[in-house]
């Protein structure tokens, strides 16, 4: 079978992708940390966003859930089993560590321009 030689990795040292959308909520549900992936779906006030990368800064996922300007909101990230915690616009959120389950985004001024 050589179309199996791709799949054995395990000596190369290198973390195989997997080539999916992983649901970062399934996964802290489950309490396992999501693989490497081409993508990670991510709740952001209970929508569904595929962000490409692991790493995300605060900016980047209002960006995403076109929240604009991100500077006139404040995100949460809620891991779980713990309250939801402030992601400032520039600080990176390891979206692969165990237990990501969703984002919320409010805008900093309810009153202002609503």
């Amino acid at each position: 079978m050589e179309l199996e030689h791709h799949h054995h990795h395990a000596d190369s040292g290198v973390e195989e992708i997997l080539d999916a959308v992983v649901d970062l909520e399934e996964y802290a549900r489950e309490g396992k940390r999501p693989p490497l992936s081409r993508g990670y779906r991510i709740r952001v006030n209970g929508e569904p966003i595929t962000v490409e990368k692991p790493r995300v800064t605060g900016r980047e996922v209002l960006t995403l859930a076109g929240l604009l300007p991100a500077d006139n909101y404040t995100l949460r990230v809620k891991f779980s089993g713990e309250k939801p915690r402030k992601v400032e616009l520039d600080e990176y959120v390891d979206l692969r560590h165990p237990g990501v389950e969703e984002f919320k985004a409010l805008p900093r001024d309810q009153t202002e321009g609503a």
